[in-house]
């Protein structure tokens, strides 16, 4: 049986009204089969238990909280995705993407910071212990990725594609800035928790930012990396 999330959404706020949403009531649950395939764990299939304990555990210390703004595109100007407001993104992999649909939801979500704290204070003592809880933490941030999807587009989404800056080198995360400026950077931290380093990156580092509407036809990042990396999405494709 998969796993499956529910989302309880707030009230809707901010300077653009019902468009933004903001989430700190999402209740995910969780297989252990496919926790397991998504984190490779089939060499502890003789500590199932420890692993359950593990995951529990785990759970325990994730707090996700979510906001995302429904936002309409003016235009597309060579490589700028230009938003209603004048807010622009420069990505000619958006520009490109992204130029046959009429709006886009920029978010911001999280699952907080107890489980990274708990992972640093456990570190090389328990070695597996601390792998698997991070990665844990990995599938629960996804998940809730995957069912903000899922309310921005309630009907399913065949085209649906995700982006985020820093994930690829064409976009640069220093767009981070004007990412969290589209939401009110200051809105984003006081409802998740999350903010930005002088680098950029995000604090708690469980967090996903990004950008999600109509492609063509559906695209992963991953078909664009060439980084070897065990959360694959999509094979390569250059």
């Amino acid at each position: 049986m998969p796993a499956s999330p529910t989302l309880q959404p707030d009230a809707s706020q901010g300077a653009v009204g019902r468009r933004l949403k903001t989430f700190s009531n999402i209740m995910l649950e969780y297989d252990v089969e496919e926790l397991m395939r998504f984190c490779h764990l089939d060499v502890f299939r003789d500590r199932i238990r420890e692993v359950e304990a593990v995951i529990d555990e785990s759970y325990r210390l994730i707090h996700p909280k979510a906001v995302y703004k429904t936002v309409k595109i003016s235009e597309v100007k060579g490589n700028r995705l230009v938003l209603e407001g004048g807010s622009f993104f420069e990505s000619e992999l958006l520009a490109e993407k992204l130029k046959c649909t009429s709006e886009i939801a920029v978010y911001v979500a999280t699952i907080g910071p107890a489980l990274e704290r708990r992972v640093t204070e456990l570190g090389p003592k328990e070695l597996s212990r601390s792998f698997m809880m991070d990665c844990i933490g990995t599938y629960a941030l996804r998940q809730v990725s995957d069912i903000i999807q899922k309310d921005f587009q309630p009907d399913g989404g065949e085209r649906s594609s995700k982006f985020s800056p820093g994930d690829t080198p064409y976009w640069d995360i220093r767009q981070q800035k004007v990412l969290f400026d589209v939401l009110g950077t200051e809105e984003v931290e006081n409802v998740t928790g999350v903010r930005l380093n002088e680098s950029y990156l995000m604090i708690p580092r469980k967090s996903v930012s990004g950008v999600m509407g109509d492609t063509e036809e559906q695209f992963q990042e991953c078909q664009i990396c060439k980084r070897r990396c065990e959360y694959r999405r999509a094979p390569f494709k250059g």
